[in-house]
């Protein structure tokens, strides 16, 4: 029996292995640079956004190149995550339909995949750190906390998204919209002390939020965050993963029968 289970194992994470190895080459495979556009698009888009809104928050917001980017590593790492788990199952509905394999497996395998451009997102913002003469604390090393916290999150809402894009096709529309509102309402460019009350109160619930401050205040202050900000993005990650777990092992035997 622990024989089968060890087996069942390493056949598993070897296809996770070739899951995640496929989504991201498939990413750069038409392009010329290839894999340097996951260093070159937040670049570019950082510089960009500097020239335009560096001069209009230049007291409030210290820093403005690595503040950008702390928030966009993020931002990014969530709505392509949960985009990909999102689509996992209806792109792979012709292996599906043919064999038996873990529905879970394509799901994880592609956040995995986008996690891996997480990283070399969070290299171009070191660079910039280095660049900009930002100081390196040794609390950053704490921003683990968020980064964990993180992914969570994108995985519960990602198996959720599974279940339910398989289902209703619009969904997958209408979350392109919301990821799209998502990135205004987590203070990406700018200072969430021009937000007025009550609104500035309703942005703060967003646990997307929560996580970019922390971040934030690990890598670029080197201090500890709000404890309350922080046990409250974490349970809320945490419940939003168990009911994402549970609905997805409830349906997903059945919405591969209606693939």
């Amino acid at each position: 029996m622990t024989l089968d289970m060890l087996k069942k194992g390493t056949s598993e994470n070897f296809l996770l292995k070739q899951i995640i190895k496929r989504n991201f080459t498939t990413k750069y495979k038409d392009s010329v640079l290839g894999i340097l556009w996951s260093f070159l698009n937040p670049l570019i888009t950082m510089v960009l956004l500097t020239a335009i809104f560096s001069t209009f928050f230049t007291r409030s917001i210290e820093n403005f190149p690595v503040y950008f980017m702390a928030g966009r590593c993020v931002i990014d790492f969530f709505n392509s995550g949960t985009k990909i788990a999102m689509k996992s199952i209806k792109s792979n509905r012709s292996i599906l339909q043919k064999i038996y394999i873990p529905r879970y497996i394509f799901a994880i395998g592609g956040i995995c995949s986008e996690f891996l451009n997480f990283l070399m997102s969070l290299i171009v913002m070191i660079a910039i750190m280095i660049v900009t003469g930002a100081p390196f604390y040794l609390m950053s090393l704490l921003a683990i906390i968020p980064i964990a916290t993180l992914v969570i999150l994108i995985t519960g809402v990602g198996l959720m998204l599974a279940i339910v894009c398989t289902k209703f096709t619009d969904i997958e529309y209408l979350y392109k919209i919301f990821t799209s509102l998502l990135v205004y309402a987590c203070a990406i460019f700018y200072p969430m002390d021009i937000v007025p009350q009550p609104i500035r109160g309703y942005m703060e619930l967003n646990p997307v939020y929560g996580i970019i401050a922390q971040f934030r205040e690990f890598v670029m202050y080197g201090r500890f965050p709000s404890q309350t900000i922080m046990l409250t993005t974490i349970a809320f990650s945490i419940i939003i993963f168990i009911i994402g777990v549970i609905v997805f092992v409830k349906y997903q035997n059945k919405i591969t029968l209606e693939l």
